[in-house]
């Protein structure tokens, strides 16, 4: 006899319980439940240097193009309860090659961030100041650390 009582609490409970989870989704208005977030596009300006010992997060580089001198990245990182910076270094060392090489590097500053939602953004890069030399037309390939293809960039005047 008890065990008729027990039974259909159960199956109400069950019931109840896939009611609200198909509401929550009902209301993220995604498919199966995630929920994807816009982040605004980060404007930074690339820099010549070394890294000075900073501890760099991980970052997955998705796509990368060039227009002038802006380097357009779409990176992925976790996160979601910090703010998270980012710098693009140049190495000062130029291989001797037609055209030079200069290895970049992606610095990625979670500052201290656990989280562990998945987020994409956009990064626009001002890279003028990796150029080999400030003249229009000064070719260079940037090797960035995380990517096969060099990228070849050549200096525009403003």
């Amino acid at each position: 006899m008890k065990y008729l009582f027990i039974l259909p609490l159960l199956v109400f409970t069950a019931c109840k319980t896939v009611e609200n989870v198909e509401t929550k989704n009902e209301q993220t208005n995604t498919e199966g439940g995630i929920v994807e977030r816009k982040y605004e596009p980060i404007e930074i300006k690339a820099e010549i240097g070394r890294i000075e010992g900073k501890q760099t997060a991980n970052v997955q580089i998705i796509k990368s193009r060039i227009e002038g001198n802006t380097l357009f990245l779409k990176i992925g990182y976790s996160g979601g309860c910090a703010k998270h910076n980012f710098k693009l270094i140049g190495s000062p060392m130029i291989s001797k090659s037609l055209p030079p090489i200069r290895g970049i590097e992606l610095v990625h500053l979670n500052n201290g961030d656990t989280c562990r939602e998945y987020i994409e953004q956009k990064l626009i890069v001002d890279i003028s100041d990796l150029a080999y030399e400030k003249e229009n037309g000064s070719k260079i390939k940037l090797q960035l650390s995380g990517i096969e293809e060099m990228i070849m960039f050549t200096y525009t005047s403003d």
